[in-house]
């Protein structure tokens, strides 16, 4: 059986380096391009941090998905952002074996979020946002448990330390929100918009085979 594949009436495109996203995306089965933005994000998240989480997630999908619209005014493009938060302390991607240890160690036993801005430009023009937010709830952690799934999944450009879409899954005790949430590209609100702009349809389902 092969791939199915719905093509859009009008070009759609992932303003987003992120491998997971992409795969998310890529699932629904509709056709699209990922251009990266060229915008410097340390220095944007500087500029933001006296704003909230959610409006920290939103600017930085924001204007990724910005960038890229404006030089392909007439595509579709979904920018999305997340944030790794506990009570407000935000938790960036760790880099490297000892930040990821001490990250892991301060979420153990806690449960925090995990908030994901997504938005849909056309023409420079921003015309659907949305936020969601996801709750986990992390086991008490031994240092050898957190050394182990590190060194064996190695989440080093993850926020907050784990991949939920690998093993990460297994350091939860409990978990309120969608799985798209927690891995930064809400689809439920996207793929609606996209619908009700007649931008694609179940009709155009084709196999691939």
């Amino acid at each position: 059986m092969g791939n199915k594949i719905i093509t859009p009436s009008v070009p759609i495109i992932l303003a987003s380096a992120s491998n997971i996203r992409y795969e998310i995306l890529k699932k629904t089965g509709i056709e699209f391009s990922v251009i990266v933005s060229n915008i410097n994000e340390y220095e944007l998240k500087k500029k933001i941090i006296n704003l909230n989480i959610k409006e920290i997630a939103m600017t930085l999908a924001s204007e990724k998905a910005y960038d890229v619209s404006k030089n392909n005014p007439n595509s579709y493009v979904i920018g999305a952002d997340q944030i790794c938060n506990l009570n407000e302390k935000i938790f960036s991607k760790p880099s490297n074996m000892s930040n990821a240890i001490k990250q892991l160690k301060q979420l153990s036993g806690k449960t925090h979020k995990q908030t994901s801005g997504i938005c849909l430009y056309y023409n420079g023009q921003k015309i659907w946002s949305d936020t969601e937010e996801a709750e986990l709830t992390m086991h008490n952690l031994e240092e050898k448990e957190i050394i182990n799934y590190l060194e064996i999944d190695k989440p080093f450009n993850s926020c907050g330390s784990y991949k939920y879409e690998s093993l990460g899954m297994h350091l939860f005790s409990n978990v309120n929100g969608n799985n798209e949430t927690i891995q930064g590209l809400p689809l439920t609100g996207l793929l609606k918009q996209l619908r009700k702009k007649n931008i694609y349809s179940i009709e155009n389902i084709k196999d691939d085979s």
